[in-house]
């Protein structure tokens, strides 16, 4: 820890609202270890985490020790008059069941990390005026932080450029950089060697890292599924993390693979506290673009290939235009996969010197104080909460 919390002997009670997708929960999961590091010696920590519905969050939250209630809430972005309408419901049957749980818990600061879930906890905070800080962990907000932003106490940033979005809350605006989970900080001190190693592959070969995404991405997956054998070819082995949802059509074709092929072919259907060591085993990663490759792929300086996800709202397109205009990434759109991605993939692994460039490039961008950051924000305002 470089920094001191001043709460000594008072006890922070903070609510957390981050669901749906690792691009929330992970920033929140960092922060929370931080927060607990930095309270051993300082006074109690009580923590109370709500979550949504078919969220990947509760099986995380739980086996972390904290404290989990679900709740309701609804998108009405791109949804039509009706879809408009049931989510606003949502969000009022949300609102609903927040109310009681915020109540009972007394926090003296909530924080959140994105989503249509945080809007009727955030209002449910304000109505009974309890701190607000939103952590942004994209370059652009969506509707929901958009909307929740107005009446936060302070807008927490990954990046500089999207302070733009904030304007209006030009001084409660803190750059923060990207929270790294402390199992990543710990293996960026592994050896590209030790990382091989523990996925059982060659130290001499090329790696790429293939992540599909918390709950997957079909045409990532396909496209390295249709790849693979030429790829192993060409002297490349792959980590592929399919995404719980690709698992079994992936695992399914990696069966029919050459022997050869399966022999420099891991597949996973998800990573969570050993990704730090698939990130320093690798040379270079495919993924989408969601927020944790603004943080992680460069903290491992790893040159990346993005995909970002073209049926949703733009902020993925955001992610992937910062890296690539920093020289960290090259971006690709998802209907090109088929015709692109072996063509970059083996352009890239035959020319070290580009890699090595977006390697450089990539590390310019990282900052790995993220964490602690948000966490001294936080432990603040719940000072002022506790007030």
């Amino acid at each position: 820890m470089i920094w001191k919390l001043d709460l000594i002997g008072r006890a922070v009670r903070l609510l957390i609202c981050a669901g749906g997708t690792g691009g929330h929960v992970y920033p929140a999961m960092a922060a929370v270890a931080s927060l607990r590091e930095s309270r051993l010696n300082s006074g109690d920590l009580n923590l109370l985490w709500i979550g949504s519905v078919g969220g990947i969050e509760r099986d995380i939250v739980i086996k972390a020790g904290i404290e989990i209630e679900i709740i309701h809430s609804g998108g009405v972005v791109g949804r039509g008059f009706v879809g408009v309408c049931v989510g606003l419901w949502k969000v009022m049957i949300g609102a609903i069941q927040a109310w009681p749980l915020i109540s009972h818990f007394k926090p003296n600061a909530i924080f959140v990390t994105g989503g249509y879930t945080a809007i009727p906890v955030v209002l449910c905070g304000w109505l009974r005026r309890i701190p607000v800080a939103i952590y942004l962990p994209d370059v652009e907000p969506g509707l929901a932080v958009r909307v929740i932003s107005r009446i936060a106490k302070r807008v927490l940033i990954t990046a500089e450029i999207s302070r733009k979005f904030f304007k209006f809350k030009k001084n409660k605006t803190i750059v923060t950089g990207y929270p790294l989970r402390p199992e990543l900080l710990r293996d960026m001190q592994v050896s590209t060697t030790k990382a091989r190693e523990h996925f059982g592959i060659s130290c001499s070969r090329k790696t790429i890292l293939v992540v599909g995404g918390s709950l997957g991405a079909r045409s990532i997956n396909m496209a390295v599924v249709n790849s693979v054998n030429e790829w192993v070819a060409k002297g490349v082995q792959v980590i592929h993390v399919t995404g719980k949802l690709g698992w079994s059509e992936v695992q399914d074709a990696w069966n029919g693979l050459h022997l050869e092929t399966k022999s420099n072919y891991r597949i996973f259907p998800y990573i969570y506290e050993d990704m730090g060591l698939a990130l320093g085993a690798s040379d270079l990663v495919v993924a989408r673009a969601g927020a944790s490759c603004l943080g992680e792929f460069p903290a491992f300086g790893l040159p990346a290939i993005l995909v970002p996800y073209p049926y949703s709202w733009r902020y993925q397109y955001s992610n992937a235009q910062l890296l690539s205009d920093s020289g960290a990434a090259i971006c690709i759109e998802d209907h090109d996969l088929k015709s692109d991605l072996t063509d970059i993939v083996t352009g890239l692994v035959d020319n070290m010197s580009v890699l090595n460039d977006m390697s450089k490039a990539a590390k310019r961008l990282s900052q790995t104080l993220g964490s602690e950051r948000i966490a001294k924000e936080l432990v603040s305002m719940a000072s002022e909460g506790s007030r």
